[in-house]
């Protein structure tokens, strides 16, 4: 399906068209320096050309710290994968009316073959000039610290740089014309928006992979003997690890007093031949030595519906709160729910786990409705000044709700709630809920 999305950011966009500013003004000056005409004069556009390749160097800065920032610079890996078909939809398909072989998404804005040329010519083509022309440049500053036999070498390397950024930027324009309408990717490096090709699936578990490792409640995988796969940093961070490293591939006897070994040992078990927790209150041992109590979901991972393992989610308790003693038997029915809601507090995306507790039958008679729908008139307050806290950029933890079902009855559930951000904007807010229903408070 296509849908209007917000592809481009703010300052990706003024890096965008900076950059081809400065690049299509360095060309006009660089050539004047060679004698092919006469606009500024020698010694004036000497001074124009020096200036703007300060300009070009100060915004690769910041663009570099942008896309580590950001995470944007991992748009640049390099793949294999369709590349040969990308070349050949270049050379020949798109003549042909043939499909696009990739789709664009604001995931992946790059199809493979962008993506080694983008980065040829990050790693090589620009820093190629701006070597060469900082030894150009200072070779013929008054004082000449650097001594050189003569620049003809280095004048061939500079020139053809820049022929290959020219080459480059008259090839780029040329394929921004080749998508449904001639003017549509430029439309949209100036708005931002762009209509794309979305795969509903893997927009729904990108969110869900961004709210996993964002997320205020910890995500925790195990293989089949035992081993640590996966944790998220909320994990870490309630078991006091401040090592990733340190705890995967260790058996998940670390995480448990001896005590409680043989009941976690039997929970995993279960979880391996099919079985599901959810809200199973728990004692952990964090890394120093410490104890602590959090709720814990425990869900098997299928692969090829083979059980390959077991995952779930934990959500810190105060270690005052009055749970019975004989709750681990309470709820069993289902993993942790997912919800997420924009910045108006529409309804965007919930997993299966959280239809289940609100008693829908399918995501179209949620998506699309106010976050009202899911709360008494008394308990919507309480989720009003939730939502209000997570715009102005406040995550929640464990926070205990009242939830309204679709068929009038109500259940409990303990909820986490986080901002969602685009930059630096919150644009919505997301979480995870575990059900309480049935426990003695």
């Amino acid at each position: 399906m296509k849908k209007r999305t917000y592809i481009y950011r703010g300052f990706e966009r003024f890096w965008h068209w900076s950059q081809a500013l400065l690049i299509f003004f360095l060309a006009l000056t660089g050539l004047e320096i060679h004698g092919s005409y006469t606009i500024f004069g020698f010694e004036n556009v000497i001074v124009w050309h020096n200036t703007a390749a300060w300009a070009l160097l100060v915004l690769i800065v910041f663009t570099i710290f942008w896309h580590f920032v950001t995470g944007e610079w991992k748009q640049y890996i390099p793949t294999t994968k369709f590349l040969k078909a990308q070349f050949t939809y270049y050379i020949s398909g798109i003549f042909k009316g043939a499909p696009h072989p990739t789709h664009k998404t604001i995931y992946n804005k790059f199809n493979p073959l962008q993506r080694f040329v983008y980065l040829g010519l990050k790693l090589l083509i620009i820093p190629l000039m701006v070597i060469t022309g900082f030894i150009y440049m200072y070779y013929l500053y008054p004082n000449n610290p650097i001594q050189l036999n003569g620049l003809t070498n280095l004048a061939y390397l500079h020139t053809f740089g820049a022929f290959s950024l020219l080459a480059f930027v008259v090839a780029h324009v040329y394929l921004t014309t080749t998508g449904d309408k001639p003017l549509t990717s430029i439309k949209a490096m100036i708005t931002g928006w762009e209509v794309i090709d979305v795969d509903s699936h893997e927009e729904r578990m990108k969110h869900l992979e961004d709210a996993v490792n964002d997320s205020a409640a910890g995500y925790y995988r195990i293989s089949t003997d035992g081993k640590i796969v996966d944790v998220n940093n909320t994990w870490l961070k309630l078991y006091k690890c401040k090592d990733r490293d340190a705890i995967l591939g260790k058996h998940y006897a670390l995480t448990r007093d001896s005590d409680d070994q043989k009941i976690l040992e039997d929970m995993i078990q279960k979880a391996l031949k099919g079985a599901y927790f959810s809200g199973v209150p728990v004692t952990r041992k964090c890394m120093d030595g410490s104890k602590a109590h959090h709720l814990l979901s425990m869900n098997p991972v299928k692969e090829d519906d083979e059980i390959t393992g077991i995952e779930g989610f934990i959500i810190d308790i105060d270690e005052s709160a009055p749970f019975s003693e004989h709750v681990d038997h309470a709820i069993r029915d289902s993993s942790a729910g997912y919800y997420r809601i924009d910045d108006k507090g529409m309804m965007l995306d919930v997993n299966e786990a959280w239809l289940r507790l609100y008693k829908y039958d399918n995501k179209d008679e949620v998506i699309g409705r106010h976050y009202s729908i899911s709360r008494n008139p008394d308990e919507l307050l309480k989720l009003e000044n939730t939502f209000n806290r997570v715009m102005k950029g406040e995550p929640l933890l464990s926070s205990h709700a009242t939830r309204l079902c679709r068929d009038g009855s109500t259940g409990r559930h303990i909820l986490s709630a986080n901002p969602v951000y685009e930059g630096n904007k919150v644009v919505g807010m997301e979480g995870f809920i575990l059900d309480i229903s049935n426990l003695e408070v």
